[in-house]
């Protein structure tokens, strides 16, 4: 005979099946929100607010952006870990995902484990920058140039972790070279410093420094990607140059990514969703304005191991440099 709170829990078991089915079949029936972990105004907002409508769009539904800013990144991106995992709550993802488990001790959260990765959205690739009289005409002349004077040239960054240390991380590495990091409050103050000769270089994404190169004012040494930039035909890539830059080369890249544990029709639907989304020719072009490149949705199982190749890539890359998670 079954014991009557046995039979509750049981009745209440196959009760709730049918409710999750339907919910799923459903899906979405209220607004979704897509969480940015930085504030308003950054690229990461202005990428969420160019995709969020599209997205709604092929869901007929709206798609809230929402801030969570804080430590790096870490506050948003670990509260949409610990959410629901009913595909009502997004993560407007970018490499800070991959790379804040290497900077922090406790992240709270896990990129491989904890989340379900929609779709990739689009990406951007650093730039490395230098003034124009700089002695250095190609990437083979900064190498030397860095060798014959360990320490002696600069890089400057908006501290470690950010991606202008990532690329200078990851150049140090492929090419074993040392140069002197200089942390600043943001990259604009970097920028600064570099054109008034304080700094040998800087890496950041080619849109904010557009205008101060094509106003004399910087020049691109290389380029990060497996092409080249098609704002910068003339630009090498540092593949082309002889380097071996590893998941560097997967740029900056941003995407959506989902709870753990959201049920996989419901994880279907989003991917096809932004895969949708990021196809349309208003998001394109918002996009390629932005100096985003790339712009194109995949499969949740293809992003998800461009995720993992990052993770240990950036892992190691840490390790190797001697700076441990606080």
């Amino acid at each position: 005979m079954i014991k009557p709170i046995f039979a509750l829990a049981l009745a209440a078991l196959f009760s709730a099946a049918p409710v999750l089915a339907q919910t799923a079949a459903n899906f979405p029936n209220h607004p979704i929100s897509l969480v940015v972990a930085y504030p308003a105004g950054g690229p990461p907002d202005l990428v969420a607010r160019v995709i969020a409508p599209a997205i709604g769009d092929a869901l007929g539904t709206s798609v809230v952006v929402e801030n969570r800013a804080g430590a790096g990144g870490v506050i948003g991106i670990s509260s949409v870990a610990r959410a629901t995992p009913d595909g009502y709550t997004l993560l407007l993802a970018d490499l800070s995902v991959v790379v804040d488990p290497a900077v922090y001790a406790n992240p709270g959260y896990d990129p491989k484990k904890d989340f379900a990765w929609i779709s990739p959205v689009t990406r951007s690739f650093m730039t490395m920058l230098v003034k124009p009289d700089f002695p250095a005409r190609t990437v083979a002349d900064f190498i030397a140039m860095a060798k014959a004077k360990p320490g002696d040239l600069q890089f400057g960054s908006s501290g470690i972790g950010s991606p202008p240390y990532l690329g200078g991380l990851a150049f140090m590495n492929a090419t074993g070279v040392d140069l002197l990091h200089v942390p600043y409050r943001g990259v604009a103050l970097a920028v600064n410093d570099l054109i008034a000769d304080r700094i040998s270089t800087v890496w950041m994404s080619f849109g904010p420094a557009a205008g101060q190169v094509k106003g004399g004012l910087l020049r691109v040494l290389g380029v990060y990607g497996s092409q080249r930039l098609a704002s910068l035909p003339d630009v090498p890539t540092f593949k082309e140059s002889g380097l071996d830059v590893g998941a560097a080369d997967n740029g900056n890249w941003l995407g959506i990514a989902a709870p753990a544990g959201t049920p996989p029709d419901i994880v279907a639907k989003l991917n096809a969703a932004v895969v949708r989304a990021v196809a349309s020719k208003d998001v394109q072009e918002r996009l390629e304005a932005a100096d985003y490149v790339n712009s194109a949705g995949g499969p949740s199982g293809q992003f998800k191991k461009v995720i993992e190749e990052s993770a240990d890539y950036w892992r190691a890359l840490f390790a190797r440099a001697g700076i441990k998670p606080e």
